[in-house]
């Protein structure tokens, strides 16, 4: 096999495994889109008292995380973001058991 053959080869492995994951992602966010998700009232009631008080949660993308932190935070929260964090924590505590 020639230097330009193999190099060929590698290129197209390469676009192909790059698609298939530019796929797989395109289907992932689709399917996570807030049409098809069931609502999250935790997120909608929490997203700026989160960015406040867990900026590096945020800025890490993590859901888990993020919820932890509001978790372990939850007395500085709103009203509405105390009874989403206390429902999710409950939900968590359920899912262990």
């Amino acid at each position: 096999m020639t230097k330009k053959t193999a190099a060929a080869n590698w290129l197209g492995l390469v676009r192909r495994r790059t698609a298939a994951l530019i796929g797989a992602a395109f289907l992932a966010s689709t399917l996570a889109s807030p049409a098809l998700a069931a609502p999250d009232p935790g997120k909608k009631a929490c997203a700026q008292e989160a960015r406040t008080l867990c900026p590096a949660e945020m800025k890490s993308m993590s859901r888990k995380k993020v919820e932890a932190c509001m978790i372990a935070k939850v007395e500085k929260t709103s009203p509405q973001c105390k009874a989403a964090m206390y429902r999710i924590k409950a939900e968590r505590e359920q899912a262990r058991n």
